[in-house]
């Protein structure tokens, strides 16, 4: 019976967890008005301290929250 209850804290737990963890994917490329891609914009989800820069090529991929701006 312990064991059973154990188990069940610790599935109820990890489903807690993996839910507060939720992530979505946002990427692309960043370009000046004549379509010349930019190296090194910061691009930052708004509130946060989360962010990246754009490679040679002016892309990014970043890990957000779902509602995230």
């Amino acid at each position: 019976m312990k064991s059973k209850l154990i188990i069940f804290l610790l599935i109820v737990f990890g489903c807690m967890a993996s839910a507060g963890a939720q992530t979505t994917v946002v990427d692309g490329t960043v370009t000046a008005k004549n379509g010349e891609a930019l190296l090194g914009v910061t691009v930052v989800e708004k509130g946060t301290t989360n962010g990246v820069v754009t490679d040679f090529d002016g892309r990014f991929s970043i890990r957000v929250k779902p509602d995230a701006t």
